[in-house]
């Protein structure tokens, strides 16, 4: 039996030791790290080093910070439907099924995609590889199972904000899901609007954001648009505890 406990504690600590964070930076300033701190638990480092110019997208984990030039950010979001189901382990996590989620992702971007969806054995929609990912109804927004959907800082932020209803949980299938509008929600890119989807091989073009004006050549001009902006108002230095 000791052994055993031993063995599940050293899993446990192994878990631990492969969290990750990582978050859009801009000028020092972060939205809600405070949130970002809550989920990764324990053993958060210090962020006192932030430089205080530019676009940044740090990887933090128990060992450190590594300050890393932002990628270009994106305003929209291709999905790719892979063949085979959610492959984490750890779905709850940060960090354990990082390798996974990014061999997902690059596929995802040789196909001409931004990232993969996730989905279960039973073809019920979790989310993003790389954000969460939220569906609108006549009902209004909808999300997968809480038990294989990360929590997600931008939309925890959102809600908090008062800038969106919480969405309900359903289960959601592919085919429903390509019918509905849909959000992607990074801490990264902010929110952006799920234009297109990859489905063995075709491109399908996404359900119309019906909240958007016609012309959404300025994407400060469409609904996502003006959310991420809301949010960053209220930005804070990322150091703040």
């Amino acid at each position: 039996m000791a052994r055993s406990e031993d063995k599940a504690a050293a899993q446990n600590e192994a878990l631990v030791d492969t969290r990750v964070d990582s978050f859009l930076v801009r000028e020092g300033r972060a939205i809600r790290p405070d949130l970002h701190r809550a989920r990764f638990g324990a053993g958060y480092p210090a962020l006192d080093d932030a430089p205080q110019h530019g676009e940044w997208f740090p990887r933090v984990a128990v060992s450190g910070v590594v300050w890393r030039p932002a990628p270009r950010l994106r305003t929209e979001t291709t999905l790719w439907v892979p063949p085979t189901p959610d492959p984490r382990l750890h779905p709850l996590t940060k960090g354990p099924d990082l390798a996974l989620l990014g061999t997902l992702r690059a596929e995802a971007q040789s196909h001409g995609a931004d990232d993969a969806l996730l989905y279960g054995e039973e073809g019920v929609v979790h989310e993003a590889a790389n954000a969460a990912l939220v569906f609108f109804d006549e009902e209004g927004p909808l999300m997968g199972p809480a038990n294989w959907v990360l929590e997600s800082t931008t939309l925890r932020a959102t809600v908090e904000a008062g800038l969106m209803p919480k969405p309900r949980r359903a289960e959601i299938r592919l085919a429903e899901a390509l019918e509905l509008q849909a959000w992607c929600a990074s801490a990264l890119h902010g929110w952006t609007r799920v234009t297109r989807w990859i489905v063995e091989g075709k491109m399908v073009q996404a359900a119309a954001h019906t909240a958007d004006p016609a012309n959404t050549a300025d994407p400060e001009n469409t609904k996502t648009g003006r959310i991420n902006a809301r949010l960053w108002e209220s930005a804070v230095d990322v150091t703040a505890r």
